[in-house]
């Protein structure tokens, strides 16, 4: 679908690249730092044309510098882009983004303001979940060398709180997003949050008892068999909550079957910090589920780099121990263990690779910075603890890079069974992803961004023929409030990616009005 117009495309911008370079216009690019928060390709595994330093590398990267991909968007996207980052940057909004999209919505009434939203934010952001109206985003992405990476952005409590109807809505609406993720196009693939399945509160009950001494009772064999419809029987959780946790899992695996069958492939989202340990408790029983047959995972897990590593806790830890250490036990009590574990981000994945290699598994991993900043800071400064976070950017791109160079390093172990989504908007992290690419086997990388963000950096990674995924948002614009105000969020200030991104949105601008210049 559109492999014609993708090929030309393709070659005009080399060629036009090439003739600027001829005539002297090529610019240097910037460097962004920016904390941003989505599967294998080309670039870098086809041999020597694409390995470190080839022509085909260095044109990308002089393509991300001076952002000339963007000459591919339409005029109403490239407007409606400064347009949004205007908005991220009012004081109004940078505040309290979603408290500010609610009002809005009181104030404006639904038509208004489901209108402004559609021309903004969610326009930018987010898709509706008619089949055609993501038929018709998977083709205009696929035509520019992209692939939709379709992400149901519910999460927490219901409007009538955690009730079981409302996680049977989320049920429906996530085998929905399956369906359409299927007729989208080739590899295609889905984001999914185990709190739209399950009770966050319960999510939290789980993370705090893992890390007791005691333990939780749990193990990726016994997940994995209540997910295949065992009664859970935890002594530690009433009889409503093991209710509860049972239908939960029940509708997790209803939607990894769906998934499966249909080759979507599933990448489960992190979330906030105290809830992690019980989500990767529940999306390893997946992982032991359906990622034993074939080369390449179905369930993938997220990771995030902008939580710290505590190195005096793990100083001296020796390594047969990390699997010890990470088995599930690893929260801990509020302002002691518990930031153990959450400055533990590169511990934690060099256990987890370990531990999937032990058991034979497929292991896919999507390599985030993280999206919940601003909560996390403010849950840290309510209980009186410090963030569990990076305290700036560029520690947090060291954290990303660190993170990066050990699954690199990973995947070019002889018959590696893990798959590596690096998902960023930092160029200089996607760019070392870039290079690393000679050392691993074909088809195990690919690159991620969201719909919306980071554009001249997918637009030329797919014009160099790399598979990048672009995660858009499912759903309408009430639905989707929580993810609009993270992206708001992630987008506001002068700083980091987001004043690059804005500079080359005006650069292109500036190059369409005056073409002579």
């Amino acid at each position: 679908m559109g492999q014609g117009v993708t090929k030309g495309w393709r070659g005009s911008l080399w060629r036009s690249m090439e003739h600027r370079r001829s005539v002297g216009q090529e610019r240097p690019g910037g460097k962004s730092v920016g904390q941003e928060g989505s599967v294998g390709g080309s670039v870098g595994q086809q041999g020597s044309e694409g390995g470190e330093g080839s022509p085909l590398q260095q044109q990308v990267e002089a393509m991300v510098r001076e952002g000339r991909a963007l000459a591919v968007l339409g005029w109403w996207e490239l407007l409606r882009g400064l347009l949004v980052f205007a908005l991220c940057s009012h004081p109004r909004l940078q505040q309290d983004p979603e408290a500010f999209l609610r009002a809005s919505r009181r104030v404006l009434g639904a038509r208004l303001w489901r209108a402004l939203l559609s021309v903004s934010l969610w326009g930018q952001f987010a898709v509706g979940r008619s089949p055609a109206a993501v038929q018709e985003l998977g083709q205009r992405l696929r035509a520019r060398g992209l692939r939709p990476l379709l992400a149901l952005p519910i999460e927490g409590e219901g409007p009538d709180g955690e009730g079981e109807e409302w996680f049977e809505q989320n049920c429906g609406a996530a085998l929905e997003c399956v369906g359409l993720a299927a007729a989208s196009g080739p590899e295609p693939a889905m984001q999914l949050k185990i709190t739209a399945l399950v009770s966050q509160r319960l999510c939290e009950k789980i993370s705090l008892r893992l890390a007791e001494p005691e333990g939780a009772g749990l193990n990726p064999e016994q997940v994995a068999a209540m997910l295949g419809g065992q009664v859970p029987g935890l002594t530690w959780l009433s009889p409503e909550e093991n209710e509860h946790l049972g239908r939960g899992l029940r509708r997790l695996e209803r939607v990894a079957q769906a998934a499966v069958s249909r080759d979507v492939r599933v990448l489960v989202d992190a979330e906030m910090s105290h809830l992690n340990p019980a989500l990767s408790c529940l999306t390893w029983g997946l992982t032991w589920r359906h990622n034993r047959d074939g080369p390449r995972a179905r369930v993938w897990h997220t990771w995030q780099a902008y939580l710290r590593v505590h190195l005096a806790h793990l100083a001296g830890l020796p390594e047969g121990e990390w699997h010890t250490w990470h088995t599930w036990a690893h929260l801990g009590t509020p302002g002691h263990t518990w930031q153990a574990y959450l400055r533990a981000t590169e511990w934690e994945l060099r256990a987890h690779l370990a531990r999937v290699g032990g058991a034979g598994l497929s292991c896919g991993v999507k390599l985030v910075r993280g999206a919940y900043l601003a909560q996390e800071q403010g849950r840290a400064r309510a209980r009186g603890c410090p963030a569990p976070t990076w305290d700036t950017p560029e520690q947090t791109s060291a954290s990303y890079e660190r993170c990066l160079q050990l699954l690199l390093s990973a995947l070019a172990r002889p018959r590696s069974r893990l798959s590596l989504m690096a998902a960023t908007h930092n160029e200089e992290s996607a760019l070392a992803a870039l290079r690393g690419l000679s050392r691993v086997p074909p088809g195990s990388v690919c690159f991620g961004q969201l719909q919306g963000m980071g554009e001249h950096l997918s637009l030329a990674l797919g014009a160099g023929g790399l598979p990048v995924y672009k995660s858009v948002a499912l759903g309408p614009p009430e639905v989707t409030i929580p993810y609009l105000a993270r992206r708001a969020a992630e987008n506001r200030g002068a700083l980091g990616g987001a004043r690059r991104e804005r500079q080359l949105l005006w650069a292109e601008l500036r190059r369409r009005l005056r073409p002579w210049a």
